[in-house]
């Protein structure tokens, strides 16, 4: 198996990356054993206390199981762990989620503009009602709320409990990026973008008008990325 050295050395999603791409390319199959730690350690540049953390990281999302004097093998199902793990190991790929977010909620929001209720519409105009009120008396955790529940009603109104059933499986990681807007310093700004997105949303499902309610959802989950973007940059 060939890989590729890492400068940093202490990176532990480095060699949870190699090893699931030796998965993934069949190089490690389902009972394979894997290397002993000392060789791993070796094989990745890495210290070994690197290569212990990784194990167990994979240990704890059922991608390998670890046999007392045995060794460590590749388990059966390998790649079915759960996403909410799985997002905690790749803070790296979180562009990802959000391009697949988009995807998603693109669709789900023109299905939604096609399929929904009266009593679609009235749940998704009082969730954004109740956003604005946290917004203006600064309940940042409230308002926050509110946002995943505005795109829950969004989701329920399109009428597939499979798709739901999908969104809420990236939830975990979702609710976990977007809480680090309480502790910026233009919060009340970025919510209030926040909020101007979602009335075009709602526009737009309001019309029936499924183009117009993908367009509008894919714009602000776009915009959503690029202020995310634009914050870590202000840490720098």
């Amino acid at each position: 198996m060939r890989v590729t050295r890492l400068n940093d050395s202490g990176r532990r999603e480095f060699v949870i990356d190699q090893l699931l791409g030796f998965i993934r390319s069949k190089e490690l199959v389902a009972g394979s054993r894997l290397p002993a730690e000392p060789v791993l350690s070796e094989m990745f540049g890495v210290s070994r206390t690197v290569v212990r953390e990784a194990m167990q990281s994979l240990q704890a999302t059922g991608t390998i199981r670890i046999e007392q004097g045995r060794g460590t093998f590749v388990s059966e199902n390998p790649l079915a762990q759960p996403f909410n793990v799985w997002a905690s190991m790749n803070a790296h790929r979180i562009a990802e989620l959000f391009d697949v977010r988009g995807i998603l909620e693109g669709e789900t929001a023109a299905r939604a503009a096609a399929k929904r209720t009266q009593a679609d519409l009235d749940e998704i105009e009082a969730t954004l009602a109740e956003a604005r009120q946290k917004v203006e008396g600064t309940d940042w955790l409230g308002a926050l709320s509110c946002d995943v529940r505005f795109h829950r009603a969004i989701t329920q109104a399109a009428g597939l409990p499979l798709l739901q059933e999908m969104l809420e499986v990236v939830m975990p990681a979702w609710i976990e990026v977007t809480s680090n807007v309480t502790k910026e310093k233009n919060k009340a700004e970025r919510l209030g973008l926040v909020l101007t997105e979602h009335a075009d949303v709602l526009r737009a499902i309001r019309a029936s008008d499924p183009d117009a309610a993908r367009i509008a959802m894919r714009r602000h989950l776009s915009n959503s990325w690029a202020r995310r973007i634009r914050n870590d940059q202000s840490k720098d």
